[in-house]
């Protein structure tokens, strides 16, 4: 049966088609993470950031935390708190992202890091994978992205 819309006109076939499979590929990403869990720290010191990426990784079911500078994560990390994802953003007060990365790794922590900045540059995503993070993302984070990534750690 297809759907209703509110002004009563029916979605095209294409509509139905392509909310059915982002509908079932959603589903199918929740119960991975479900199964196992997933927890994430977001590092963002900009708030809508932050707090949007915490929503987009909550839409998929994985825990999250988040802080807003890199002092604080680790703090956090060193208080044993474990992750399978950490999100962190290059700009950070306190503690930029790219020595905060640097110090998360010296801990010996091995989760999948993702730097994310507004910064784009070449110098700027080798500067970031030289600190230590696994992938370099331009903001904004996006399912795109963020789906393989998910994906990848249902598989450890």
């Amino acid at each position: 049966m297809t759907p209703t819309l509110p002004s009563g006109d029916q979605a095209s076939d294409q509509d139905n088609w392509d909310n059915g499979r982002l509908a079932h590929k959603r589903q199918l990403l929740t119960e991975i993470i479900l199964r196992n869990r997933l927890t994430a720290l977001v590092v963002d010191g900009d708030t809508t950031c932050r707090v949007l990426e915490q929503l987009l990784l909550h839409s998929y079911g994985v825990q999250t935390q988040g802080v807003d500078n890199g002092r604080d994560a680790i703090a956090l990390i060193a208080s044993g708190v474990k992750f399978n994802l950490i999100i962190i953003d290059m700009i950070l007060s306190v503690l930029n992202g790219l020595e905060a990365t640097r110090q998360i790794r010296d801990m010996g922590v091995h989760c999948k890091m993702l730097g994310v900045t507004a910064c784009s540059g070449e110098s700027e995503r080798q500067a970031f994978l030289a600190a230590g993070v696994d992938v370099f993302i331009e903001k904004p984070l996006d399912p795109e992205h963020l789906v393989p990534i998910l994906r990848e750690l249902d598989g450890q």
